[in-house]
């Protein structure tokens, strides 16, 4: 491209000031979107080996740095290219992009603000913790930090009770549920309050399956899981008719929340086409 640039230059081989402003600016957008995806790429890589295991998303999102790299370095060849497509085909595709774009921006902005939600002040009758990975028969730290929420809650709602939901999945020797039962029964939680839903496989089963066996339509509910996945909760709850729902938020590992983040966006648009929520 730049040498592109250089060859339109006058006969006289004197390059305009212009020219050469457009050349460094062309340069210093490329060397920054390079520099940009390679950070994706060391910071998917991280993420990557710290969670010890290969997550779709995490490669998905380390991609995306690959192909901003390749875009970078093969800008020109990438245009004329394109320009060999048929004006229908090219308008089709950047349709697509800026809808893709739009989407995206709209959505994580509504996840992002409903992170910064707090539970009400006003009578609850249950909360529900809703369930997240266990290895073994440990609870992973997301879930541990969705129980610290519920409890430090709890100790200042004491006549109200909890709702630990979550069935038994892959890798996993005991019910998401049963590990938070563990967890606040040997944290001295009276058990009594703790009642648990254990057939659950994902979000919208939590509270569909939490519903049938405790009657929730009506109550005053308070919903605790991570952070950037509250809105998609308090969404599916609406839609289940859980009228009075609130939000208890626990805090996502800041670390790894552009994962989370990107991950919850297509988890949304999924739930949106397939109106779940």
């Amino acid at each position: 491209m730049s040498r592109n640039l250089l060859n339109k230059a006058a006969p006289d081989k004197t390059v305009p000031l212009k020219w050469l402003v457009k050349i460094f600016f062309e340069i210093l957008i490329k060397t920054g979107i390079v520099i940009f995806g390679l950070g994706i790429i060391f910071y998917s890589i991280t993420i990557s080996r710290n969670w010890n295991r290969f997550d779709f998303f995490i490669f998905l999102f380390g991609l995306s740095g690959l192909m901003l790299i390749i875009a970078a370095a093969a800008f020109g060849r990438i245009i004329r290219f394109i320009k060999k497509f048929p004006k229908w085909l090219k308008i089709t595709g950047l349709a697509l992009i800026c809808i893709f774009a739009v989407s995206f921006i709209i959505t994580e902005a509504i996840i992002i603000s409903g992170m910064r939600q707090n539970a009400p002040q006003t009578k609850t009758d249950y909360v529900i913790v809703l369930g997240c990975q266990v290895v073994g028969i440990y609870p992973s730290v997301p879930l541990i930090r969705r129980v610290n929420a519920a409890e430090n809650y709890l100790k200042d709602h004491e006549d109200v009770k909890v709702i630990v939901s979550g069935g038994q999945g892959p890798g996993e020797a005991i019910t998401e549920a049963e590990a938070m039962r563990k967890l606040l029964t040997d944290r001295g939680m009276d058990k009594e309050r703790i009642l648990t839903e254990n057939r659950s496989s994902n979000t919208k089963e939590n509270l569909m399956f939490s519903d049938e066996l405790y009657n929730l339509k009506e109550k005053n509910i308070v919903i605790v899981t991570t952070d950037y996945h509250m809105f998609r909760s308090l969404a599916i709850a609406k839609k289940l008719g859980l009228k009075n729902v609130s939000a208890l938020p626990s805090r996502s590992q800041r670390s790894a929340l552009p994962v989370y983040l990107f991950r919850e966006y297509f988890a949304v648009m999924l739930y949106a086409i397939t109106g779940r929520i």
